[in-house]
């Protein structure tokens, strides 16, 4: 069961108890009416602000993939414009190593910088995120390589060294972006769950003790019972 569906079986279970009027009168306070009501209502504030931090969490992935997707067009200019300055071979072959870690081909196989970044099989977002950190900080270490040739003097804003330093700068905001909303959103998502099911007071340990005492005061056989018997209320194993 997701979290949403258990937001509205609980929200059900609230509307059952108000329907029964003056007859449920749990002498528990945290099983009242108006703590079942207030509780709702921060269980739904509690998704509603893990949904706005996922969303967000995603807009840095997506925005950090289009910025990264455009590295291997980048780097086959910046190589093409080293190599037209009369660089020597032996800084062409450092600067090509580092193009190589950032696009992963090989060496020995060498073949034209794609356009288009290759699509790869997806990978964990843990891993992605230090895939993008490396990528960005050996783009770094190129940058410097390439920027210590003396004869490297492009007029072009884009390969010059202060559009090569920006470049740097924006890849490394972008990885600490990411970084950051996915820190946000993990801190939403633990605190949504201590509200859901955590043991003193959740939403879980409150509906399970209605449910008892609804089957306390109206019987197991009554029609009272029979609306919130069917409500499961349960962690899911996918938190």
């Amino acid at each position: 069961m997701t979290h949403v569906k258990q937001v509205e079986a609980f929200e059900r279970l609230v509307t059952f108890c108000t329907g029964y009027g003056g007859s449920y009168n749990p002498g528990r306070p945290t099983l009242q009416i108006d703590a079942l009501q207030n509780q709702l209502i921060e269980v739904k504030s509690a998704i509603e602000k893990a949904k706005l931090a996922r969303t967000e969490f995603d807009s840095e992935v997506n925005q950090r993939k289009q910025a990264f997707d455009k590295l291997p067009r980048l780097l086959s200019g910046i190589m093409l414009t080293l190599e037209a300055s009369g660089a020597k071979p032996e800084k062409l072959e450092d600067a090509r190593s580092f193009v190589h870690q950032i696009t992963g081909s090989s060496r020995k196989n060498r073949k034209p910088i794609p356009a288009k970044k290759p699509e790869k099989p997806a990978i964990q977002r843990s891993h992605l995120q230090l895939a993008y950190v490396s990528k960005a900080d050996t783009f770094s270490k190129l940058v410097k390589t390439v920027l210590s040739e003396p004869l490297y003097q492009p007029h072009e804003k884009t390969f010059s060294v202060a559009g090569l330093e920006s470049k740097v700068a924006e890849l490394h905001q972008l990885n600490r972006q990411t970084a950051d909303a996915r820190g946000k959103w993990r801190k939403v998502l633990v605190e949504r769950n201590r509200i859901m099911y955590a043991a003193d007071g959740s939403l879980t340990e409150s509906a399970r003790a209605v449910k008892k005492y609804v089957r306390a005061i109206y019987g197991h056989d009554s029609q009272e019972y029979a609306l919130v018997k069917v409500l499961d209320f349960k962690k899911p194993k996918n938190r």
